[in-house]
Parts: structure tokens; sequence; C-alpha cells
């Protein structure tokens, strides 16, 4: 471990500083895992014994600092899922077999209904059979309500339609019905559907056979026979077949309704004719969705048949999806892959393609993906760019990929072990092949044979680890005759007195004597393979250099393990993006999000200028200045991740505003031309916020192997790379981008960012000692000093405004952080060593050139992170909660206490307790800890049940705000309900941070920033599923 290793290890240093007349640099130092190095590990705490750890959940709230003790206490008990809310839809959801009457009520207060419709309805709906729904715990009635809220909102509040139309949807055989009305479109005959098939009028087919009728279409022939008699009888026919057609588009209006909903499906199945095949229900869930969406000027008045038998429809991108899907419905697997890519946009919720539609806003975002990369390459310092225009996040690639391709230190470890396994084995060979001779006596021992020993017997040692720290006695006596059977010939060796009298003189020698201190680690190896080839004349050509150049390779290897490669560009193209990209898809563990930014910033401040101001008024014996500012940033954005759930990559504009004002004062005597005295800053009150547009590409990663999901990632890194803006592969005429990737990528998900940004509120003081000689521009000053800085009312929110899986994140906490600094300058602005608040400030000012370091520690905070996905509406079973700390030691204080529900949940206690006690000992101030809880099966299906309610309710008049605010509140009570979670995992993170600014400061700042921000794994230990 390196001397500045060891000074940012033992300060706990999480970032330091580099400033220069140019630029402002910040970094994660350098910090191996002691994971992966055991010999720089610290000794094993000595942990307590383990005793019966009292059932308590994770806190569902962010722990503010000193509250750890109130924090391992179980939150309060929820309120019970059977008390009466108010809210009629929640309650009737509740109640086994409820009075639907209230229900009806309220979904169809239409005007003019009759009460005995009403009645009717609410009857009709309590008698059906709807057992053969999936049952949602606690909401035994919640499939009824579903049906009746799609109903009222398929006939605008209308009972008795809605009375038609549940017996039109019990006559439904959908899948039927579209096999049939897809096969007389394709063939463009006349034919339509089994209900209405060889009827050239709705009366024609009111009069036929009664068996081809719905009850609406038997009870309106009925009615129009027995008032013919009258002369009545064609024109109430008429308005029978008219009330028929207008109960088959609302019962299709309902199917649509209710299949859209993550909880619906399950309930239209239940109650039409025949079941669609469950193989089929995706293809007819996104059909309704796609007849659902198509343009009134169809004419369809919500029927897929109709837009099927229409050929004007496939000139749509919904028409085409409604006849792909419909497709695949009938087996005809070739029709349909020309509209794969319209079923697929009508997945990720688009209908449209024209200009200014989300369509085609995402696609436009997806080119300037190769415009981005276009300006990442070099250009001459002649050639300046505006940084909040021709921004890109890929310049950040040459401060590195800051690790996110490495996985878990367990995995580096091993790695690094047969690594130097393997440069120990090549470096004795080697040794033994440049040995001169043997020797018979002790009066000279060769070096190289000497070291040959101590490798053969490090190899043959069973231990987990070949480095050592010394030989004890019996290994020393173990190596001496080693040595001495190289020493001998074979005649000598194998003569028992011989050998050991020569072992027994070895042993006695200094150099033996020796090996107790000695230190064999990566770096002795080095150093012995460095000497061998110094040692051998012909390294290159002789015998022994073959095994020096493995050992070499292989120490290299190790030490990449232990630090990580060297991923820094220093040239940026598209070839070189596409090989770091790939190489990143290629060893990405889970959870692991590297994050790329580039643009720049602008603003106008008054420190440097009442700063400047205050220097020159000598006199003065206390001086002050204003540190106002107001600063906008806008940067380009990249991500790349694999979450839990998918492999994903972001593209998008991050504008940020920052606001801080704070005071300063400097204190000393005027000497002439020498001054003295101290500074002191304060922060008063700084506001960070950021927004986030673009996009997001998923593939799905769960049911699949990775390798596969690694394989189909990295060919959709070539797409974009290839097809994007100034892309080779790039002609006049082609189809859009966005087309091309759902085509070729049926399950690619693409999302239009919808409310994403960050938020932060900052206090903070320092204070620093300054001393200037000089006067006006030749003063020079220097200063030391320190801060500290507290943060309140972190949020980091991500939501998706569409797309076929959903991300919902959400993460809240506060943090607080100190740090020092060391800073010079030469002109009239004068330095300060312990501002506050300066991270992100550009460097070059009119009034000095300054240059410094510093150097800064998280003293404490923590984090709450929520992250609700949706796939197809359906809540993930990898949905979660994690509470994550930025001390380590309060984590274990916090955890252990809840040991026993991660034991109930499957987890070994032992393994546990092992993962808590790595995490505090090999902690580094890159380390932050965390345990995760996902939520349970139960509380899936509630969550569904419940969405599909609010979903159901902005359809109808008014949207019932009432009823919408009592089900997210109970959406919202199960989120902090601990018994809806079971534990998942335990995990400690590694994060790393590279960041430039530099750019122009004199009351008006601009200039550009780049960063490379990552985390990955360190450690982690996850509950069996069960």
């Amino acid at each position: 471990m390196s001397f500045t290793t060891r000074i940012a290890r033992h300060l706990g240093l999480s970032r330091v500083g580099v400033d220069t007349p140019l630029s402002q640099e910040q970094r994660t130092p350098l910090l191996p895992s002691t994971a992966i190095r055991p010999l720089d590990a610290p000794p094993a705490r000595p942990q307590p014994d383990s005793a019966a750890a009292p059932r308590a959940a994770l806190p569902a709230r962010s722990v503010e600092a000193g509250d750890t003790a109130a924090a391992a206490v179980s939150q309060p008990e929820p309120p019970s899922r059977t008390a009466p809310t108010g809210a009629v839809l929640l309650d009737t959801m509740r109640i086994d077999r409820p009075d639907l009457a209230p229900l009806i009520a309220t979904l169809f207060p239409r005007d003019g209904a009759m009460p005995e419709d009403l009645a009717r309805l609410a009857g009709q709906l309590s008698r059906l059979d709807l057992s053969g729904v999936p049952p949602t715990p606690d909401l035994p009635s919640a499939p009824v309500v579903l049906l009746t809220q799609s109903l009222a909102a398929a006939c605008e509040g209308d009972a008795r339609l809605a009375l038609d139309a549940l017996d039109s949807l019990a006559a439904l055989d959908a899948q039927a019905e579209l096999i049939a009305a897809w096969q007389a479109g394709a063939n463009r005959t006349s034919a339509g559907s089994p209900l209405l098939s060889a009827s050239p009028s709705p009366s024609a087919a009111l009069l036929g056979s009664p068996g081809r009728l719905t009850d609406v279409g038997r009870r309106r022939r009925q009615d129009g026979l027995r008032n013919n008699r009258l002369g009545w009888g064609p024109m109430l026919i008429e308005h029978a077949a008219a009330d028929e057609l207008a109960a088959r588009q609302a019962a299709w209006r309902t199917s649509s309704a209710l299949g859209g909903t993550p909880a619906g499906m399950d309930v239209l199945m239940a109650v039409t004719a025949r079941p669609v095949d469950p193989a089929r229900r995706r293809d007819f869930a996104l059909l309704l969705k796609a007849s659902e969406g198509a343009p009134r000027a169809l004419d369809h008045h919500g029927d897929p048949t109709a837009l099927l038998r229409d050929p004007t429809a496939l000139r749509t991108l919904t028409g085409e999806a409604v006849f792909c899907a419909a497709a695949r419905m009938a087996g005809d697997v070739a029709a349909s892959t020309p509209h794969r890519w319209a079923l697929a946009a009508v997945r990720n919720d688009l209908h449209e393609t024209g200009p200014g539609t989300r369509f085609a806003a995402l696609d436009a975002r997806l080119m300037k993906m190769g415009r981005w990369i276009d300006r990442a390459a070099p250009r001459g310092a002649l050639r300046p760019r505006n940084p909040l225009i021709g921004k890109s996040p890929f310049r950040a690639l040459r401060h590195g990929v800051q690790g996110v391709e490495r996985g878990p230190a367990a995995r580096h470890r091993q790695a690094r072990e047969q690594a130097l396994t393997e440069a120990a084995s090549a470096l004795r060979d080697g040794l033994l092949r440049a040995a001169a001779g043997r020797s018979t006596g002790p009066a000279a021992v060769p070096a190289h044979l000497l070291r040959a020993a101590v490798l053969s017997h490090c190899l043959e040692d069973a231990r987990p680890s070949f480095e050592r720290m010394g030989f004890d006695a019996d290994a020393r006596t173990a190596i001496a005759e080693r040595l001495a059977r190289l020493m001998l010939s074979e005649a000598a060796a194998a003569d028992p007195p011989v050998l050991g009298a020569l072992a027994r003189r070895l042993g006695e020698l200094p150099e033996l004597k020796a090996l107790a201190a000695l230190r064999l680690d990566s770096a002795a190896l080095s150093a012995w393979v460095s000497d061998a080839r110094a040692d051998t004349a012909s390294a290159t050509s002789g015998p022994s250099a073959s095994p020096l150049l493995t050992a070499s390779a292989a120490l290299a290897r190790a030490e990449d393990e232990a630090n990580g490669r060297d991923t820094r560009m220093k040239s940026i193209d598209r070839e070189t993006l596409r090989t770091a990209l790939k190489d990143i898809v290629a060893n990405i563990e889970g959870s692991s999000r590297l994050r790329l930014t580039g643009g720049g910033i602008a603003g106008v401040g008054l420190r440097q200028i009442t700063a400047s101001i205050s220097a020159v008024a000598a006199a003065l014996f206390v001086r002050g200045r204003v540190d106002a500012r107001a600063q906008g940033a806008r940067h380009a954005v990249f991500e790349i991740a694999m979450p839990p759930y998918d492999m994903e990559i972001v593209l998008g504009t991050q504008r940020q505003a920052t606001r801080q004002v704070g005071l300063g004062a400097s204190v000393g005597p005027d000497l002439g031309l020498f001054k003295i005295g101290g500074n002191v800053d304060a922060l008063l009150y700084g506001h960070d916020r950021s927004e986030l547009q673009g996009l997001s590409l998923r593939l799905p990663r769960v049911g699949r192997p990775v390798s596969e999901l690694r394989a189909e990632f990295s060919r959709l890194i070539d797409r974009l790379i290839d097809h994007g803006a100034g892309g080779a592969a790039r002609n006049p005429g082609d189809p859009s981008l966005l087309r091309e990737l759902l085509q070729e990528f049926p399950d690619l998900t693409v999302n239009q960012i919808g409310d994403a940004g960050d938020a932060r509120r900052r206090h903070g003081l320092g204070a620093d000692v300054t001393a200037s000689l000089g006067r006006w521009r030749l003063k020079a000053t220097a200063s030391a000093g320190g801060y500290v800085e507290t943060q309140r009312d972190v949020t980091r929110r991500y939501g998706d405004a569409s797309g076929a899986m959903r991300v919902e994140r959400r993460i809240d906490g506060h943090a607080s952080r100190a740090g020092v600094a060391l800073r010079a300058s030469l002109g009239v602005s004068q330095t300060v060593a312990g501002s506050v608040g300066d991270a992100g400030k550009a460097d070059l000012t009119m009034g000095a050139l300054q240059a410094g370091i510093g150097a800064e520690r998280v003293l404490g905070g923590v984090f709450e992170r929520r992250e609700a996905v949706y796939e197809d509406g359906r809540l993930h079973p990898l949905s979660f909660v994690e509470t994550e700390y930025q001390d380590l030691d309060a984590f274990a204080k916090q955890v252990k206490p809840q040991l026993g529900d991660w034991v109930a949940a499957g987890a070994d206690r032992q393994r546990l307790e092992q993962l808590v006690a790595d995490i505090q000992r090999h902690a580094s101030p890159n380390h932050s800890a965390a345990a995760r809880v996902v939520v349970g099966t139960a509380m899936r299906l509630r969550d569904d049940a419940y969405r599909s309610a609010i979903a159901l309710c902005e359809r109808q008049p008014g949207g019932l705000p009432a009823e919408v605010a009592a089900l997210e509140r109970a959406v919202e009570s199960q989120w902090r309900d601990p018994a809806a979670m079971r534990p998942y995992s335990m995990r400690s993170y590694e994060r790393n941070l590279a960041q430039r600014t530099h750019g122009l400061d004199l009351v008006v700042q601009i200039g550009s920033v780049t960063a490379a921000e990552a985390s990955h794994i360190d450690a982690r230990l996850d509950v069996p599923a069960r």
C-alpha cells in the first residue's frame, strides 16, 4: 500500500481536489479494497456473542443524526385494511359480498338514469361468478369493483347501456372474433366477425337465428316483433340493432379498459364466454391497447374487429399494431413480422409517428448520441466550443469508467490469488533455470535458490492466501530443507544425514533468519522478478526469459485485480467508444451504474470582486465579503447500468440551478507589505436543484441467461453508434432509428423520462489562516483552513412517463462532510482555503492566479431509496426499499438488532454476522452499506389492484379525486408497512468520482464540466428465494 493510500485511508478521505490556474479537479482517491489485499487489512474486530435478536424492521424513513436508537424500534403498525375509510371504491374492495348499490351510485351518476336499471345492474354484478379470478389478499371484492369501473367508463355512466354491455361481454369470444376479422381483413373479403357474419344490416342480424344473438339481441328482437303488430316493428328493430351494436362496442371498450390495467385481464377472462389462451394473452392485451389508441377518424368506436376489416387502418401505427397482434394470435408469425415494430411501439405507449409526436421526440433524442460522439473528438485549441451548446458526456471518458466493470471484492481476491500463484510458479521456474550450478556447502547461498525455495514452500503450503507476513520457525526449517535439496546433488540429497546437517547449518544463516520479517506480497514478487532480469545477462533470450515474462504478466494482472484497470481514454471516436461501452456491457455486474456528464456552467457571483475590494482596503482591520451566487448549468448525460431487473442506458439533458448566499470576514493587522490574519466564511443558505429530460432504453434481465442479455445489449450498442447522427450506416431515406430498434429488439423498452431531478439544501462554515506579501498585483497570498457542510432535504427522483417497463425511483436523506485545504494565489484577489460550497466553480480569474489542494471526508449520512418497477403495468417482484448508510459503524449498529428478521427469511446467521463484520473491517471512505427489502407477493397483488382502480378512476368524468386520494394513501401505506416487505440483500457499495471544471470567474462565470461517477457492489449477501 502506497504512502498516499495509507494517509487517505487513515484520515478517511473520500475526495481530494487539485486547483490550478486553469482548472479544478476532484476525484475519489485510489483506495484498493483491503478485502482483496489481505495483508493490508486491519485485524478483525472482536465480535460479541450472538444473542437472539428481536424482530424489528428496517426504518421506513431516513434516520436523522442522533436518532439511531429510535430507528432500531419497529415502525408503528399501519392502519387496518378492513377499517372503513369513507371511500366507496376502497371500502367495497375490502368487503366480501358487499352491497354494490353505493358503488353503482358513485360510478353511474348520469342524470335520467332509471332506478330500476341501477338496481338491476347492481344485482347482475353481485350474481356474477368471479371465482376464477386469482384472489387478492385483503381485497376480496376487487374484481367486481374493477369490472364496475370499466363498465362505467365504457358506457359513460349509462346504466342501461352497461347492462347491455355486460350481456354482450358474457357472450364474447374475443379470440375467435379477432382471428376471423384478421382473416377477413387479410383476404380483403366481405366476411365479418362471427357475431354479425353474413348479415347485410343490423336488422337482418336481429331477425336471423336467435341462437346467433346475445341476450341484448334476443331482448331487442322480441320487443321489436311484439311491437310489429302496431306497424312500428321495422323501425323498432332498427333501433334494437343500433342498441346491439352500441352494446357490442361498449363491451369491447370495457375489455380495453380492463385489459389495460395491471389486475384487469384476469377479471376480463372470467366474464367472457371463452377466455383467450394464456399463451396469447400478451398479444391480446397489446391489441386492445392499440385499438384504444387508434385515431378516432377510423370510426371504430373501440371495436378492434372494425379496425381489422378496414384496409386504411394499416396506414397508421396503431392499425399495424392491431394487425400484428391479430396475426400472432392466429399463429401467422410470418405475416406479423413486418409490423413487429408497431406492436413494440404500442407496448411502449407510442401511438403516432408524425412530427411533434412522442415517437418523433424520442427518435430525435436517439440521434443525438451520434452528435455527442462527434463532439467528443479532439479539437484544436483555436476551435473552442460553447460548453452549454456543444456538450457531450463522452468527453468524461478521459477520466475512465471509475471501476463500474468491477464486481464484488471476493471475486477479485480469488482472481488475484490465481494471478499471484501463477506469477510465483513462473518466477520459481525462472530462478531455477538461471541457477549457474549446484553448491555442496553453505558458504555462499545463491539468492535465487533461496527465493526459489521460499516460493516452492508457499506454493505447496495450503493457505487461503499466497502472500505472507513473515515465516515462523517451522516454515523456516522447511525452507532450509528445500534449499539444501537445491544445493546438493541428487545423490547427496537422497542421504538423510547429509541433507539434515546442511539444512541445520542453513537455518542458522542470517539470510534464513531474515525470513521471519519478510513481507512476501506482490511488491516483493515484482522486486524479485526485476532482480532476476537484472542478474540474467540475456534475459530476453536465455532459458529463464520466458518464465520471467510470464511472471511479469501475471503480476500485472494481479495489480489490475486489486486496483482496477486504467480505463482512461486519450482519444475518443466511434470505435474507441464502441470498445469501451462493449467492455462495460461484457463485465458489468448487477446493481452497478456509470454516469457520464459533460457540459457547461454559467452564472454570476460577487465573491471574487468583493474579496478583491476588501483586500484593497488595506487600512481596515476587519474586512468583509459577500458570497452571493446564481449559477446555471446544462449537461449532456449518459448512463449505463444493470439493475436487478434489466440492463439500461439513459440519454438525457440535465439542467441545474444553484443559488447561495454567504458572508465572509477577514480579521488581521496590516503591516505594510505583509499581512496576516484569519478568515471566516458562512454559507447561510444554498439550494441546488436539477431537472433531467431524455429517454432510457431497457432490455429485460429476469428469466433469461445473463450471457444472452449481454450479447443482445452489445448489439444494441452497435446500432446506436452506427445508426446515430453521423454514423457510417446511416443513409438518407432510411427508416427512423427508433423504428429500426423496435423492429430488431421487440422486447426493448423505450421510456420517455418524466419527473426526474435532484435537490438539496446546504449550510456550512469555514475558517482559515491567511498570510500575504506584496501590494496590488504583485501580492502573493497563501492560506490553510477547513470547513464543514451539512446537506438537508436531499432528494433524488426519477420517473418514466411512458414505456413498457417504468421505473419510479426516489431517494431521500441527509449528509454532512468536512474538509481541509491549502491554497495560494498571485494577484489582487484573496484566496480562502476554508470556503464552503465552491465545488464546480470556474477557477481562472482576472484578479488572481490560484492553485491549491484539498481533501474531504464524509462525516455521515443516511439515505432511503424506494424503487418501484412496473413491467406492463404490474409491480415487479424486485421492486425494493433500501436504506443506505455513509457511516459503516452506524450501519452495523442499525442492522445487528434486525438479524432475526433476516434469519427468519432464510439467511444464514453466521454468514450475515460475518458480512457485517467484514464490512466494518474493510471499511473505506468510498464505501457505503445498505440493507434492501423487496415487496412481498401479497403487497404486489394489492398494489396492482389499487393502481388498476386508480387508472379506471381517471376514465371517469371528473376523475373521482376523493376516491383516487384514498387509493393512493392505501398504496403509500403498503410501502411504509414493514410486514409487506421481505428481506432481500445486505451489501456494501464502492463509489468513485472524477470531475474537472475549467473556465473564467470574474463576476460573470462561464466554464465547462466533465464528470464520471460510478458505483458497484463490493460485498453482498442475498437471502435465498423461497
